[in-house]
């Protein structure tokens, strides 16, 4: 069984000097620049809501200078507790290309994670980081990185921020509180969901040394508590002047779902299917192109750190056991969705994982077996890297082929991406969510983004307005009903006459022709340009 440690407490193992520190720093910066690898396989990040948002920063940044854009979008800057990415990608797109711009961003929420992590492990265990980075790498490209959400993953390395600082200062709290609740802002512009996990870990973390403390003192513990909740006060107030407070799905829509599903019977079906999903969560928390891989390599590295936890070579920190099992509770009760927020259970495996690598506390000794579970740990990590850089290349042809179909778009036309290939979440086939916002980004043309007006700083108007409101839902949509769905949906579209043009992917497994009066106007690789009204 692990064993435990609890931070700052006494032990035998020697704590890293100066130079060691200064070693184990330059490696986490090698381990991080060889993580990025795969972003120079592919102009393209293969994720499935990022370049949403994306369209939306670009927008924002250039509606002052251009009318055509105006016709159709509209800022709505407001206070809402996730547009930290907002702010930062805006200025960002203003001066990079599209695509350049999606890579530093990402590169930027990476690092803020990474370096958090390693940060938060050292202030937690004394140690030098160097397993927590090697670690770390398999979470960046994780499930929800494969998502797209920049956002909580903004948050998330905030978070670690947060905590970190806290774990370096809480024995000062006049100079702790101030700049913890500073961060505390940050966290909940990033994202929401994120401040409310910072708030647990912070919280949690605090229990655990205060149980496993040998000089317990109720006094200090209720004051450290009382500052932590001293951090909530603006959030909290921030929140409530929101429009996500005021969501017309309230909480959470769970309650009605489930009272729904058991008057009509599909009760069992549907915890059966959350069961399965949820498991699947888990088990690709670091997900590359495979599912078996992803089996296969988690259940080698559980392994692998359980015979060094066997021998003593590695610990977790006694602190970290309470946000701990509040975060596998989590990853069990949390609801699909809250405040009008979508797959929040989803981010709850990782947030469990990135805790447990924060808490890890090796102590090593150099014997020889040690050396080969450490090689054989290194070994799978750098080939999952080396496995999604080598998939990512099938996109740079992938991305050639819709530059050749978006170019013959006139700017500033009504278009919207057709994604007939839908699969959930992970398919053997190519990503297409990339593409239809990518002709905004790239080529200025009109076309749909999330314009929530609980999460997102915009607003859709005019005839785009129109054609948004009058599509139907594709949420819930299986890869078997895709292709009757999008026929439906593209004779509606060429009815309603709302969009100029279609970009088609996967227009091969369409089980309808297209519309009378369309034509096609351009093909290359999986993309067909369908032009609407055209004869």
């Amino acid at each position: 069984m692990m064993s435990t440690t609890a931070p700052h407490e006494p032990d035998h193992s020697p704590r890293p000097d100066a130079s060691t520190r200064r070693r184990a720093t330059l490696i986490c910066v090698a381990i991080f620049v060889a993580a990025l690898l795969p972003y120079l396989a592919t102009p393209v990040l293969p994720v499935i809501d990022f370049y949403n948002h994306l369209s939306r920063y670009f927008v924002l940044s250039h509606l002052d200078g251009d009318n055509a854009l105006r016709h159709f979008y509209q800022s709505n800057w407001s206070v809402l507790p996730n547009i930290g990415m907002d702010v930062i990608g805006v200025g960002l797109v203003k001066f990079l290309p599209a695509g350049l711009a999606a890579k530093v961003i990402y590169g930027l929420i990476f690092a803020n994670l990474y370096f958090a992590l390693i940060s938060f492990n050292r202030r937690l265990t004394g140690g030098t980081g160097v397993l927590t980075a090697l670690l770390t790498v398999p979470l960046l490209y994780s499930y929800i990185f494969v998502w797209g959400f920049a956002n909580f993953q903004l948050g998330l390395g905030l978070m670690f921020w947060g905590a970190s600082w806290w774990l370096a200062t809480r024995g000062r709290l006049m100079l702790a509180t101030p700049v913890a609740s500073l961060i505390a802002v940050a966290i909940f512009f990033a994202h929401g969901i994120a401040f409310a996990l910072y708030g647990l870990l912070v919280g949690a973390l605090e229990i655990g040394f205060f149980l496993f403390s040998s000089d317990r003192k109720v006094v200090d513990a209720a004051k450290r508590l009382a500052a932590l909740a001293l951090q909530a006060v603006i959030p909290a107030l921030l929140f409530i002047s929101t429009t996500t407070a005021k969501s017309q799905y309230g909480i959470t829509k769970a309650d009605e779902s489930i009272r729904h599903l058991a008057e009509t019977g599909g009760l069992s079906q549907r915890l059966s299917e959350i069961f399965f999903y949820r498991l699947q969560t888990i088990v690709r928390v670091a997900e590359s192109p495979s599912l078996v891989f992803d089996v296969v390599t988690l259940v080698l590295t559980v392994a692998v750190l359980g015979a060094l936890a066997w021998r003593g070579r590695v610990t977790l920190a006694r602190a970290a056991w309470p946000a701990i099992a509040i975060a596998a509770v989590l990853v069990v009760v949390t609801p699909p969705g809250l405040f009008g927020v979508g797959y929040v259970a989803d981010r709850m495996p990782l947030f469990l994982a990135l805790i447990l690598v924060g808490s890890l506390a090796p102590r090593f000794q150099g014997d020889r077996l040690e050396r080969l579970l450490l090689i054989a740990l290194a070994a799978m990590v750098a080939g999952r890297i080396a496995y999604i850089g080598v998939d990512w290349l099938k996109y740079r042809k992938d991305f050639a082929d819709f530059q050749t179909v978006a170019r013959q778009i006139p700017p500033a036309s009504l278009a919207v991406g057709v994604n007939v290939t839908l699969e959930k979440h992970v398919s053997a086939a190519p990503r297409c969510e990339m593409y239809g916002p990518l002709l905004i980004s790239m080529y200025g043309q009109v076309a749909p983004m999330f314009a929530n007006s609980t999460q997102q700083p915009i607003r859709l108007v005019g005839r785009l307005r129109e054609a948004v409101d009058a599509e139907p839902t594709a949420e819930g949509l299986s890869a078997a009903d895709a292709p009757r769905f999008w026929s439906d949906y593209m004779a509606a579209a060429d009815k309603a006459g709302l969009y100029r043009y279609l970009l088609i992917c996967g227009a091969e497994r369409l089980n309808a022709p297209f519309p009378a009066d369309s034509k096609v106007v351009g093909r290359a690789g999986r993309f067909t340009l369908l032009k609407l009204h055209a004869r």
